[in-house]
């Protein structure tokens, strides 16, 4: 019998060798033998698929399906995208990349990510890696390579973040704008103007924008399909820069990609990015910012303008209040004049 509880652990492990390879895993059971039927159970399965009685799916190394995986990334994704989970792979190979996906576990992970934190990388750093990592082993488990994710039940932990609250200033404002490029220049005020995020500008089409009835609005697709989920009124300064858009466009999309030295009109634009840098480095602005910034802005002035919170996430198409308020970074004076109104409020109240 090859069933044994390791130092400080409660539960049985089985532990064996099948056609060379070994089988080590915790049963999550304290008593000895059931354990020992689940060993039972696992070596019958193997033999089964030996045989051909079961289909046989050979649990691929970590290195390799991360490979197929980054493939599939790169085939369906944008560069940038893939980009990012390229970066994370290489992060996560050194630990990883010599295991089976089955003999990922927990504790693996764990020692993982106190590796990494000895190294002084930020919380945010380490989570990238293993939401990655949660991913990979995600379509491994949809694949029916391996049976369970170990981030199954909650078993991993994500670092807790701090999150940075970047609002800008007006003058920061118009220094950035003045310095960005066209394209990044209508983005960024429509996106500080209006709060739509990114993607949801590039996606826009003609037919999105209604200029002619008499409060002038946006259809704010999902994604890439064509059902418009909100509408989001025009300010007088996004006006001009949607109607001049309509009135140029030469086909599908209000924003194109860029191809060479001219536009596919029928591909949306996907990456800002660079752009975005110019403009930190020709404004001087600090501490820098990322675009989506620019749409914290615009939730943050919302709610100092007096707007109510049920509206803000309304305009900025959010599903749940909670999510709202992380996009809303209230200002020091803004709370001060709270505090102040509620005084008021006290003496009033006395007086009577």
């Amino acid at each position: 019998m090859t069933i044994y509880k390791q130092p400080g652990s409660p539960y049985y492990y089985y532990d064996f060798y099948f056609e060379g390879r070994r089988y080590q895993k915790s049963t999550h059971l304290r008593n000895k033998t059931v354990a020992h039927r689940v060993e039972c159970v696992r070596k019958a399965d193997l033999a089964q698929r030996r045989a051909g009685i079961l289909p046989k799916k050979q649990v691929p190394l970590f290195r390799d399906f991360a490979e197929r995986f980054l493939h599939t990334i790169k085939v369906e994704r944008r560069s940038n995208t893939h980009r990012n989970y390229l970066s994370c792979v290489r992060n996560l190979e050194p630990a990883f990349g010599s295991k089976y996906l089955d003999e990922i576990t927990p504790e693996m992970i764990r020692r993982f990510k106190e590796a990494r934190l000895e190294k002084h990388l930020s919380p945010a750093t380490v989570n990238r890696d293993l939401s990655c990592l949660r991913q990979i082993l995600g379509v491994a488990v949809k694949d029916e390579l391996i049976g369970k994710s170990p981030f199954f039940g909650g078993r991993v932990e994500f670092l807790h973040e701090k999150r940075r609250e970047r609002t800008l200033s007006f003058d920061e404002e118009r220094n950035y704008i003045k310095a960005a490029a066209p394209v990044l220049r209508d983005v960024g005020t429509i996106m500080i103007e209006m709060g739509l995020r990114p993607g949801e500008i590039f996606q826009l089409r003609s037919e999105d924008v209604q200029i002619a009835a008499p409060a002038p609005y946006v259809h704010v697709r999902e994604g890439k399909s064509d059902r418009a989920v909100r509408g989001v009124p025009m300010t007088l300064r996004v006006l001009p820069i949607l109607r001049r858009r309509v009135s140029k466009a030469k086909g599908e999309y209000l924003f194109p990609r860029r191809v060479g030295t001219g536009y596919d009109w029928n591909r949306p634009m996907t990456e800002l990015e660079p752009a975005h840098l110019r403009a930190l480095r020709n404004s001087g602005i600090q501490p820098p910012f990322r675009l989506y910034d620019l749409r914290h802005t615009y939730g943050t002035r919302a709610v100092e303008a007096g707007i109510d919170v049920f509206s803000v996430a309304k305009l900025m198409g959010h599903a749940d209040l909670r999510t709202t308020e992380r996009y809303v970074h209230l200002s020091k004076t803004h709370l001060e004049d709270a505090q102040k109104k509620i005084e008021r409020f006290r003496v009033r109240q006395r007086s009577l």
